[in-house]
């Protein structure tokens, strides 16, 4: 049997110098693979967030059949110049009778050019490296009531959820209409300013609003209520379009106003708030000025008075002087993206059961908020990826708008935290939240 040995696979690393593998967007995934010993293991790998998974690895030993829970998160880094990305396995528990051996969790490596991963239980020992029989996302076809009891027992809640997850068409991400679950005279307003015409960070801005129009979009056809888009965009990018824009907005009082502001950030040297100035310049050519500065904590305070139900302002944005570089990395920072079904009750409950005002920002005073051109912004992808954990099946508790910021603020750190963006400074944004149930 396996030996004990926690030490981390970033030893091995450092020999294998490749670029980081990125994983396909799904929330399952099966993994096989056999040891020196010829014992066969087959894992389901459950996908939250970039740093909340686990695996349940089956397999026959001492003439038993054992399962084990091994809890994961992701680490991105670079060894040689190159990108990795690893899958670091850690508290290891027995679902079925242990025996006579324990386990040691295994440690999953991606590597440039290699649709099938590695995997070590010891970094000390590159003979122990494992090369995957296979790899792949499951669909709802690959999934029934006999393959999850491979895993789970019929009473844990994960095998319930998952039953009812797979009730959902897995093959797409678009969330599903419901039939008979209308909510009449409600509209949700999504305006989106973006300055996808800069230079420097354009890119990772388009690549948000798509994102963005996509996931709300799906959102109100899913709840069944009616559903307007405002963007802000290329040569409408300006402080003029976003004030009409605003003005022109008359929501009803049972109607959900959401405003994101994808762009650059800054502070005026003698600026005592904690919110940034939204830069509303296309071009760094333009001087900035009060015709090209507008306060994200006006817009906040504008949209508030229009006297919506729920109303979401946020800012993925830089909160610095304006003599900071920019923010932008090739890190890929979300080689890791979960995309979990949603549960329709707890999304019901999310955008229909509250009301109230929320802002957020992704950078506190002196900070730069970071992006990418393959992924988009730290801020915005963590607060994606918080909506879709947190109306998910596998969420055994209920929606909560603050659960949501809280960890799109904490998903947004980890991304620009040294451990997985090597150039990145850390960002810590900041929110004030006044929001109950309704």
């Amino acid at each position: 049997m396996r030996k004990q040995c926690l030490t981390r696979a970033l030893t091995i690393l450092a020999v294998l110098c490749f670029a980081a593998h990125v994983l396909p967007a799904q929330d399952l995934f099966e993994i096989k693979f056999t040891d020196k010993l010829n014992v066969k293991y087959k894992g389901l790998l459950v996908i939250f967030n970039d740093s909340k998974m686990y695996m349940r690895v089956a397999y026959n030993a001492e003439n038993m059949y054992k399962v084990v829970n091994v809890d994961y998160k992701s680490e991105h880094g670079k060894t040689d110049g190159s990108e990795y990305l690893v899958l670091l396995g850690s508290n290891p528990k027995f679902i079925t009778a242990a025996g006579q051996y324990g386990y040691n969790p295994d440690h999953i490596i991606f590597l440039e050019n290699q649709e099938k991963p590695y995997l070590t239980d010891d970094a000390n020992d590159t003979s122990k490296l494992l090369h995957a029989d296979s790899f792949r996302a499951l669909t709802k076809q690959d999934i029934n009531d006999a393959y999850l009891r491979e895993f789970y027992s019929s009473t844990e809640p994960d095998y319930l959820a998952l039953r009812k997850m797979f009730g959902i068409d897995l093959s797409t991400l678009r969330l599903k209409p419901n039939v008979n679950t209308n909510t009449p005279g409600t509209t949700m307003h999504l305006i989106i300013a973006a300055n996808t015409n800069i230079g420097d960070i354009g890119m990772s801005c388009s690549r948000d609003q798509s994102s963005l129009t996509a996931e709300f979009k799906g959102i109100a056809s899913s709840l069944g209520i009616s559903y307007k888009q405002y963007l802000i965009n290329g040569d409408n990018f300006t402080k003029a379009a976003v004030q009409n824009t605003l003005n022109s907005l008359y929501p009803g009082t049972n109607d959900i106003v959401i405003f994101v502001y994808r762009g650059h950030g800054f502070r005026w040297n003698d600026q005592q708030g904690a919110w940034p100035q939204l830069d509303m310049r296309s071009s760094p050519y333009t001087r900035i000025g009060d015709n090209t500065a507008l306060d994200l904590d006006y817009v906040f305070k504008t949209i508030k008075a229009k006297g919506g139900r729920l109303n979401i302002v946020l800012g993925d944005c830089c909160n610095s002087t304006i003599d900071m570089p920019s923010p932008l990395t090739g890190s890929e920072f979300l080689a890791m993206q979960a995309n979990n079904n949603y549960n329709d009750s707890k999304l019901r409950d999310l955008f229909m059961n509250y009301k109230g005002n929320l802002m957020a920002t992704a950078a506190s005073p002196g900070e730069v908020s970071w992006a990418n051109n393959a992924n988009g912004g730290f801020f915005t992808v963590s607060f994606l990826q918080s909506l879709r954990e947190e109306i998910s099946y596998m969420r055994d508790d209920a929606a909560d708008w603050r659960d949501l910021i809280n960890n799109t603020v904490t998903g947004a750190r980890r991304k620009s935290s040294k451990g997985v963006c090597s150039n990145c400074t850390l960002q810590n944004g900041i929110y004030h939240y006044d929001v109950t149930g309704k």
